[in-house]
């Protein structure tokens, strides 16, 4: 007998719009140089996890946007029409691409400036399209004391070839506009972000959330821990047991989730996250070659109970 066919990753659907998501989106994150070798192997897991259903990819973190644009290219060359790029653009993002070009954007409006950077974009990524741009208001954004987000630049005129924009939600936002729209910030087990705004959403609003950081920067997956652990030779100071325990209590206390080998914690970390009807995906690092089974087959690992919800403090 041949072996069972991989499972597919799901879709969620942004409502009353075109617009789906798979549940989980790859970010991609190249460093500002590497050998081919490293490019290609990126390219090959892109392509690995698009075979698995994932039709999202994110680039709206990398620390190298132009690197991470060129090699989604490369590992997607043919049109794809499920497939989509989330791409990120602040004030502050747009100030820095305008001082490393020729053209300072000197008189030009707001939309032009956008426009030209979403242009120069969607050329590098071609055929990939933008299906979302995360807009991050940054210290752009609401005025003190203000509890409503600031939306994107209107979308017809800045970009139309652009689905819908996302509004980076601030720390500090404390209720949610009336009316459908996407959102997306932080939220793990160990960092419930902006959960409660959506928990206490009016229903009609639709309101819809990118999740980020699923993995509470490597604490969940255990990439953090691993890191921390490595030691760098005698030029490193001696491990602060102090801050270990910051980082590491959290992640004992969650134990019972894994209890059995029923689930490994990264695979408990996204059900947690995607178990809310609003979150739209859930962004996740590209998982290592040996752990690709584990992340992406995560639905295949039994979802949290309602006791479990309880022990984390959470009803659904």
């Amino acid at each position: 007998m041949g072996e069972a066919p991989a499972e597919q990753i799901g879709r969620r659907r942004f409502p009353e719009t075109s617009l789906s998501f798979s549940t989980l989106s790859i970010s991609i994150d190249p460093p500002a140089v590497a050998p081919p070798s490293a490019d290609a192997r990126t390219v090959a897991l892109l392509r690995r996890a698009r075979e698995r259903g994932v039709t999202t990819f994110d680039i709206a973190e990398a620390r190298f946007p132009v690197r991470a644009e060129r090699l989604l290219a490369t590992a997607f060359p043919e049109a794809d029409p499920e497939l989509f790029s989330l791409i990120g653009r602040s004030v502050e993002s747009l100030a820095a691409e305008r001082g490393s070009s020729d053209d300072p954007g000197a008189g030009r409006s707001m939309t032009e400036i956008v426009r030209s950077s979403l242009e120069r974009s969607s050329r590098r990524l071609a055929p990939v399209r933008i299906g979302v741009v995360d807009w991050d208001a940054g210290a752009h954004g609401t005025p003190e004391n203000s509890d409503r987000p600031v939306m994107p630049p209107p979308t017809p005129e800045s970009a139309p070839e652009v689905i819908e924009w996302a509004t980076r939600l601030s720390p500090n936002a404390t209720a949610l506009p009336p009316a459908r729209a996407l959102f997306s910030g932080t939220f793990s087990l160990l960092e419930e972000g902006p959960a409660p705004l959506f928990d206490s959403a009016v229903p009609s609003a639709m309101a819809s959330l990118i999740a980020r950081n699923p993995f509470a920067d490597g604490r969940l997956d255990g990439t953090r821990f691993a890191s921390t652990v490595a030691l760098g030779g005698p030029r490193e100071g001696p491990v602060d047991l102090r801050h270990l325990h910051t980082e590491f209590d959290p992640i004992l206390r969650l134990g019972f989730l894994t209890e059995g080998r029923r689930r490994t914690l990264a695979q408990a970390a996204l059900h947690y996250v995607l178990r809310w009807p609003w979150v739209v995906t859930c962004v996740i690092p590209l998982p290592a070659p040996e752990r690709f089974d584990e992340i992406l087959g995560y639905g295949m690992a039994p979802p949290l109970s309602d006791d479990e919800l309880e022990r984390l403090g959470r009803v659904k």
